[in-house]
């Protein structure tokens, strides 16, 4: 279609005539969105004036347009906004590529980091240097301090180049100049795992607590902290996948091997609080684990007399009549109470949930392999076309139980030689927390 004449790119015929002792050359330009325009330069002679009219037609067909949404002289801040506000849609979808927890993450660095700083710039004010300085400044703010900020650095620029791509997408920009920064290295991660000491300690603690509680003001003791880190040691499962499992997830007959079925976690949504989502961390967490002896026993000992599928293992709270309301702990609960269990036992510091998820990692891998540590894990394993379109996903982790198992028992075994060794009578729990016990060094995995 043509208006004029003119097709989109098009210009007509360049009209050159005298003006103030210099020279105007003008033309009509058909703009790429349909639109008609008139583009006028002056110079010395008519020639100068129709070379100079030619350049700015070149350029203002070259120049963004913009859309109806975003033109290149919106702000920064609008920018980031239509972003996030497009992302919490789509977290919304059947299947969503992006969960509403990220969203969250992805509005925080921004208003933490891009918003305060390059917010009121229009787009088409942005340059690589001026995003390198905003890009340098993060970094430099974080030198000397306890957090670094380079993870946070690393990411803010992550969301920021997400969001000017939208602005090309949108005709806002012709290119987007923070994927021209240079962002810092990232650091090469050093993992730690316990010794198989660390983790009778641990156990030891967080049962010497539960009992420490009995008789005592308040609400009565669960027994929850005891078989949530149990059930972190015998799994890998994440907090949130742990305190999302329900009793129709977990299968304690005796007719069989006992499993958990990973199908959801608990996750802090905006407006929501804590949710339960149906579905794991990633797509490859859905899982079916074969649990060692010592977390069947564990879940055992807190399974109500008469369950439902539906029933949360670990409820925030129980009826005067035992009954469980249907409504999970949260994380932060959990966390809250391990917390306190390691202040009583004198190991502040020395534990956290996800260092009990990469123990079972390290334990795994060394016996069995990085494959079975990454399937227990419910880390997605990327075989190509082949292993994402050919090849069904087999759910249930490799069997770990054995050497799970172990891990326990020979953490046993390491404490009640300590106490040989150290002539003791019968020692409690709670005596061999307080003990300053030797660490092991892992041989025994």
């Amino acid at each position: 279609m043509t208006i004029n004449g003119l097709k989109p790119g098009q210009h007509g015929e360049i009209f050159i005539a005298p003006h103030a002792k210099k020279w105007r050359a003008k033309v009509r330009v058909r703009l790429f969105d349909g639109s008609e325009t008139q583009v006028s330069r002056v110079g010395p002679t008519g020639e100068e004036a129709r070379l100079r009219v030619q350049d700015a037609v070149a350029e203002r067909l070259g120049a963004p347009q913009g859309s109806m949404d975003l033109k290149p002289d919106s702000k920064v801040g609008a920018a980031c906004r239509q972003w996030i506000n497009e992302l919490r849609v789509r977290s919304g979808w059947a299947n969503p590529q992006i969960r509403p927890q990220t969203v969250d993450e992805y509005e925080r660095l921004l208003g933490n980091h891009v918003v305060p700083r390059l917010g009121k710039l229009r787009l088409n004010e942005l340059t690589p240097a001026r995003c390198q300085a905003w890009v340098d400044g993060i970094v430099a703010r974080g030198q000397g301090k306890k957090h670094d900020l380079i993870s946070t650095t690393i990411s803010a620029r992550g969301a920021f180049i997400a969001v000017l791509d939208r602005a090309v997408v949108h005709d806002a920009l012709r290119d987007n100049p923070v994927r021209k920064t240079i962002p810092p290295a990232k650091k090469r991660p050093d993992p730690k795992a316990m010794t198989t000491t660390d983790v009778y300690r641990l156990r030891a603690a967080v049962r010497a607590w539960e009992a420490s509680r009995m008789g005592q003001p308040g609400p009565k003791p669960t027994g929850h902290l005891p078989v949530a880190v149990d059930v972190m040691l015998g799994t890998g499962m994440r907090i949130g996948e742990v305190m999302a499992l329900r009793w129709g997830e977990v299968n304690l007959s005796p007719d069989g091997l006992p499993t958990i079925s990973v199908e959801a976690t608990l996750a802090d949504v905006k407006g929501q609080g804590t949710v339960r989502q149906a579905m794991p961390k990633t797509d490859a967490g859905e899982r079916t684990i074969i649990i060692p002896a010592f977390l069947a026993a564990s879940l055992e000992s807190i399974r109500p007399a008469v369950t439902t599928a539906e029933m949360p293992v670990f409820p925030s709270r129980r009826f005067r009549d035992g009954r469980n309301v249907l409504t999970p702990q949260t994380p932060h609960n959990i966390r809250r109470s391990l917390r306190a269990a390691l202040e009583e036992a004198g190991m502040v510091g020395e534990v956290y949930p996800h260092l009990l998820r990469k123990t079972v990692a390290t334990v795994v891998a060394r016996k069995m392999g990085v494959a079975d540590a990454a399937a227990l894990l419910g880390h997605k394993i990327d075989g190509g076309v082949t292993g994402r379109h050919y090849i069904e996903r087999l759910r249930l982790a490799p069997d770990t139980s054995a050497v799970l198992q172990a891990m326990v028992e020979i953490g046993q075994e390491e404490a009640a030689g300590t106490e040989r060794v150290d002539a003791a009578p019968k020692v409690t729990a709670r005596a061999v927390v307080a003990q300053d016990v030797e660490l092991g060094d892992g041989s025994g995995w």
